[in-house]
Parts: C-alpha cells; sequence; structure tokens
C-alpha cells in the first residue's frame, strides 16, 4: 500500500508540475484574455501616428521634433485680440502643425523686443528672427510698399483678395529682400476710419486744422495735410494715452484695433470713411530664412500665406462686429460720409506719385484688378 501511495503522489506531483508549465506559458485556456487584450489595445497605440503630419519624405536639415529650430517672434499689441497679435498666433498654430514640431514659434508681445519700426529693424539686422510689422512703417525701408498707403486705393473686398492674389502683390513681397528682411505673407486689416474726439467726420472741413495722430508714412502724412488736418507721427502704444490728454483730437485704424485698444472710449465719433486699407505680415530675416532647406523654407511660407488668408477672413466679419459693439457701447458711427470730397481734395497727391514715384506705375495696376 505504501508503494502504491508513493506512485500515486509521484503521478499526482507530475501532473501538477505540467499544469504549472503549462500556466507559465500562457498555454491554459483561463490566460486566453490577457494574452488578446494588447491585439485590442493597439490601435490606441498607433493613433497618434495617423494623425500627426507625415514629415518622413521631407528634408528639414538639422531640425526635427526634438531638434525644432526655434523661431522668436515679436509684435508690439498690448493684447492678444488685437490683430497683430492674432496674426502671430494664428502662424505659430499652424506651421509648428505643419511641420510636426520641427518649428517652435515663441512669441513675444507687448513689444518687450520692440515697437514697429524698431523690431522691424532687428529683423534687418537678425538680432530678432521674425516679427509682425505694418506695410506703412515697411515703406519707410522700401518705398515700393507706399503705394499701398494710397487713399481709395481698393474698392471693396474682393478687389482686396484680389490684389493679395495677384502677381503685384509677389513683386512688392520679393522687394522687401534688399533690405535684409523678407516678408512671408501679407493679410488685410480691413479699411481705415477716422475716430475724432470733436465730432462726426462727413467731408475734409470737419478735420480742419485737427491734430490727427497718423501712423508713420509718408503719404499719410501727405494725404492728411492734403484734407487740412495736423497729422501726428506717435507711436501705436502710445495712442490711447494722447487721447485720453488730449494731445491729439482722433486718430484712424481698423475697427479691430479700435475696439482691442479702446480708442473709442475716448474718440467717441466713428466717421466710416474707409479711406485706406491697412496691411500687415510676417517678416524673417532674410539670411536665415534662406539658411534654411528648401522644403522647411515651403513649409514656413505656406503656413505664413494660411495664417494671413484665415485671418483676412476672420478681420472681414469682426470688424463689422466691433463696430456693433461699439457702437452699443456708446461710439457714435456716422456712415454718409462724403467719400467723393476725400477723393477730390488728394488727386494732386495721386497725379504726384504716378508721375514722380518710383512705384508709381503699380497704382494703375492695383486699380485695374477691380472686379
Amino acid at each position: 500500500m505504501k508503494r502504491t501511495n508513493r506512485i500515486l503522489a509521484l503521478i499526482l506531483a507530475l501532473v501538477m508540475a505540467l499544469a504549472l508549465a503549462a500556466c507559465g506559458n500562457g498555454a491554459g485556456t483561463g490566460n486566453t484574455p490577457s494574452t488578446t487584450a494588447p491585439e485590442t489595445s493597439a490601435p490606441e497605440t498607433t493613433a497618434p501616428e495617423t494623425t500627426a503630419p507625415s514629415t518622413g519624405d521631407k528634408d528639414y536639415g538639422d531640425y526635427s521634433a526634438e531638434n525644432p529650430l526655434e523661431l522668436k517672434l515679436s509684435h508690439f499689441a498690448g493684447n492678444d485680440t488685437n490683430q497683430l497679435a492674432q496674426l502671430a498666433i494664428a502662424f505659430e498654430r499652424i506651421v509648428e502643425e505643419k511641420t510636426g514640431g520641427a518649428v517652435d514659434v515663441v512669441i513675444y508681445g507687448g513689444g518687450v523686443l520692440g515697437n514697429d519700426r524698431e523690431s522691424f529693424e532687428s529683423v534687418i539686422a537678425g538680432t530678432l528672427d521674425m516679427a509682425v510689422n505694418n506695410t506703412p512703417i515697411i515703406s519707410n525701408y522700401d518705398e515700393i510698399f507706399q503705394v499701398l498707403d494710397l487713399p481709395y486705393l481698393f474698392q471693396d473686398y474682393d478687389h482686396i483678395n484680389a490684389f493679395l492674389a495677384s502677381d503685384i502683390c509677389q513683386q512688392l513681397l520679393d522687394s522687401l529682400t534688399s533690405t535684409g528682411a523678407r516678408m512671408l505673407c501679407m493679410q488685410a486689416v480691413g479699411f481705415r476710419n477716422m475716430d475724432m474726439c470733436t465730432g462726426p467726420v462727413k467731408t475734409p472741413a470737419d478735420i480742419a486744422g485737427t491734430k490727427i495722430r497718423v501712423t508713420d508714412s509718408p503719404i499719410y502724412r501727405a494725404q492728411y495735410e492734403a484734407w487740412g488736418a495736423n497729422p501726428q507721427i506717435i507711436a501705436g502704444p502710445e495712442v490711447l494715452t494722447a487721447l485720453q490728454q488730449g494731445t491729439i483730437d482722433g486718430c484712424d485704424n481698423v475697427h479691430n484695433v479700435q475696439y482691442a485698444d479702446r480708442y473709442y472710449e475716448f474718440a467717441k465719433y466713428i466717421s466710416i470713411t474707409e479711406h485706406a486699407v491697412h496691411f500687415n505680415g510676417l517678416t524673417i530675416n532674410n539670411a536665415l530664412f534662406e539658411g534654411l532647406s528648401a522644403d522647411l523654407q515651403a513649409d514656413i511660407l505656406a503656413a505664413a500665406q494660411e495664417a494671413a488668408a484665415e485671418r483676412t477672413e476672420a478681420l472681414r466679419v469682426e470688424n463689422d462686429e466691433l463696430l456693433a459693439t461699439m457702437e452699443s457701447e456708446g461710439a457714435v458711427v456716422t456712415k454718409d460720409v462724403d467719400k467723393q470730397s476725400f477723393i477730390d481734395a488728394v488727386q494732386p497727391l495721386y497725379e504726384d506719385f504716378t508721375a514722380n514715384h518710383s512705384a508709381g506705375s503699380y497704382v494703375e495696376q492695383i486699380q485695374a484688378l477691380a472686379g
């Protein structure tokens, strides 16, 4: 009996050892859920790869998501609702998505790296990578851009968009590289209108003798002088203080800036003169840009152009909405402006520009783009 019991014990031990071995190898039927679980979770681990931009076939040189190209981008807007900030933010989002993180844009707002003129000069010098700059400021460095400051050059948004898509616009962008900076894109911020402390404006007689802040452009100064006003060159961030203190009687700008910078709280008379279209864009140091691979140049350029197109259309809608908001908050809006009286007063300016300016030939070309 003892021998029989020992044999039975040996057999039982052998069976248990075989069972344990089977469990260790994952061969038991009770292990089926754990062996199949990784297969069901596999799509979750691969999903990010299917949604991320594919840059594997592009040559970015030394740059990648692990070693990104950092671009310091400056604007002087005091808040993120301003159109300068919005263009920078849109570009940051689009270029980082388009390059899969191989470009890292770092935005410095509020003018901490300089005002409009200072930041543009830094881009030219290469001490700053990028900036959002206004074309009236740029026109002091490349006078071909002065053509865009001419009053009543553009009729409507269809005309504006036709220009932005034209070879003429590209010629202006290409021209800037001679300064050491390159303009990647141009956005239309909208039509400039007059914001006055003194009262509504319907004809040039209503601003005769008034002190009006204008952007630093020789054409802007000349047109206001033709209308009988006394133009004042004041940096953008200082305009609100000048209005508060009565240093100036008014200013002009698009509704986005009027609202974002709160001009209408002191210059409550907004007259829809639509006397000029305000443009700005993203500038980059040209040597930096040309030192990048062709694929990286192409994606940075495409991102900038997409951002500008996106913001141009958004501003078209926003400006109308913001005008209504300002009116609801106490602004006095005048729409029955005698635009022809303003146009007639600047005809000598047009004639002189067309005959004597290096960009004079562009006037008729841009006008011909109107539908």
